[in-house]
């Protein structure tokens, strides 16, 4: 699925070029991307490596990575924060698969994971249910049913990693007002897109 769409070694064909960013394009909206492009990356990053063995970082550097070097081309008309967000999201996909292959071979037999993880009760405090479990199913379910509410998605992602209450809004970026407000519009989208909780 990865674009290998780039120009040819050969050839002079001048579309791919006009129709993708070039590499010092790239390092040039690296260079020109907001404090609050780079947090919401950071925070799409930490919820995409979950189930792969990257480092803080390493997701975020490999996606830049394969831009620059043209293993993945960004249109010039795509946003470049989504672009580096898909590329995360397909970079951590891979790896999972990659991994599961590997980790069926050994964690089979012995049942040592084996299908234990409950889902929390059927409250609608998103805020305490991912406190409580961390379960990446979960994360996934709610983060999904808020599709097209960018800023409760990344609240999500931000709950569910360490940071809790001054450091967690920080993270985010708002006050508790703010913080309040998305609690709210979480609840409200969770109770009408989920109304049986999480059962499937």
């Amino acid at each position: 699925m990865d674009d290998k769409s780039g120009s040819p070694k050969g050839g002079v064909t001048a579309a791919p070029e006009t129709e993708h960013l070039a590499p010092e394009e790239v390092l040039e909206k690296l260079d020109s991307m907001s404090a609050d492009d780079k947090r919401k990356l950071r925070l799409i990053e930490r919820r995409r490596r979950g189930g792969t063995d990257f480092q803080e970082n390493e997701l975020y550097r490999e996606a830049l990575t394969q831009a620059i070097v043209g293993q993945r081309h960004c249109p010039r008309e795509e946003s470049f924060v989504a672009f580096l967000a898909q590329s995360m999201r397909s970079i951590a996909s891979h790896r999972r698969k990659a991994l599961g292959r590997t980790e069926s071979l050994t964690s089979d037999g012995r049942g040592h994971d084996g299908g234990e993880k409950q889902l929390a009760s059927d409250q609608l405090d998103p805020e305490a249910l991912l406190i409580e479990k961390q379960a990446e199913d979960v994360i996934k379910v709610i983060y999904e049913a808020l599709e097209g509410d960018e800023e409760a998605q990344l609240a999500v992602i931000a709950i569910s990693g360490q940071n809790r209450g001054k450091a967690l809004r920080d993270e985010i970026g708002v006050d508790q007002a703010g913080y309040d407000y998305i609690m709210k519009r979480i609840r409200r989208t969770l109770a009408k897109k989920l109304p049986d909780g999480f059962r499937s």
